[in-house]
């Protein structure tokens, strides 16, 4: 599924420790580009992202 959307917030990383290791998740807060918007919050796990490359404001193209 995709979903097409603009950058609303960026919410600081989360990292933590558990039975198999360092774990990190980073958060943040997007909004729909439809005729109803949606503020929606994914979360990435791990580094599957680098969302510090993103500035607040740009839009995102999000497969999930």
């Amino acid at each position: 599924m995709q979903l097409t959307a603009r950058l609303i917030k960026i919410l600081p990383p989360i990292t933590g420790n558990g039975r198999n290791g360092t774990w990190k998740r980073q958060d943040f807060i997007v909004e729909t580009a439809s005729q109803y918007p949606k503020k929606v919050c994914i979360s990435t796990w791990g580094d599957k992202i680098n969302i510090e490359q993103y500035q607040e404001g740009a839009m995102l193209n999000i497969s999930f």
